[in-house]
């Protein structure tokens, strides 16, 4: 670990990026018994999806971690954290039910403005691009987010390098924190499009489903889209 973050201090991010692989490959044991402990209650979560917070949790804890202090080793300190985030992460997604289509309708779409928890749904993905109109096929943020959510957690781990794992691993959870940094509205909206534990829809689609006029929810996607790009980019600097 110590390497680890002598080569953060260093800026040297391929070498971090290689140790980093490297801590995550002999603590695999130790997700997978984390995430064992929490399938009883994970719902529609794959295991696959708690590895990837478990994951992210093993990788915090090398900046938490100080073997000075206490008797626990990196290991024990490692599965706590992991199991702990596997748990609060299947809490959430259980208690985040989706509006039902009924409840929306007679009702317009609340601004960007409105205020809600700050779970976020995510399980199975697979993001077509069809937007109704096309038009926000080009932009990058666009591209970044199905980027991101497109690769989908379901693939053989064996099959990809720990590097590319860990990349793959670190781009989810910065869009992802993005993401659930939205109001509960705009989690909505983003989840429903872009497929976020559930099929992905059209706005078309999502506007007949609220009771909406089109173009307000096409409205609403493109200003959610604006303060998503801005969370996205300050949650990389």
């Amino acid at each position: 670990m110590s390497r680890i973050m002598q080569a953060r201090e260093d800026e040297d991010a391929a070498l971090e990026r290689r140790l980093s692989a490297e801590l995550l490959r002999s603590v695999r044991p130790v997700i997978r018994r984390a995430v064992g402990k929490c399938l009883s209650f994970a719902g529609t979560l794959s295991p696959e999806d708690l590895e990837q917070v478990a994951v992210m949790a093993v990788l915090r804890t090398v900046d938490k971690f100080d073997p000075t202090r206490g008797r626990q080793s990196f290991g024990e300190v490692a599965y706590f954290r992991a199991r702990t985030a596997c748990e609060q992460y299947a809490r959430l997604h259980a208690s985040d039910v989706h509006p039902s289509d009924g409840a929306h309708k007679g009702r317009t779409v609340r601004s960007t403005t409105c205020t809600g928890s700050n779970a976020i749904r995510v399980q199975r993905i697979d993001i077509p691009s069809h937007f109704s109109d096309g038009a926000l096929g080009c932009d990058p943020l666009v591209d970044a987010l199905e980027a991101a959510l497109g690769e989908r957690s379901g693939r053989d781990a064996d099959d990809e390098t720990p590097e590319a794992m860990l990349l793959a691993a670190e781009r989810r959870a910065l869009v992802f924190e993005a993401v659930r940094q939205l109001a509960s509205e705009q989690r909505e909206l983003v989840s429903r499009v872009f497929g976020i534990n559930r099929p992905a829809q059209s706005v078309r689609s999502v506007a007949e489903a609220w009771g909406a006029p089109k173009s307000r929810v096409d409205r609403m996607l493109a200003r959610t889209l604006v303060e998503l790009r801005e969370l996205f980019v300050d949650a990389r600097e």
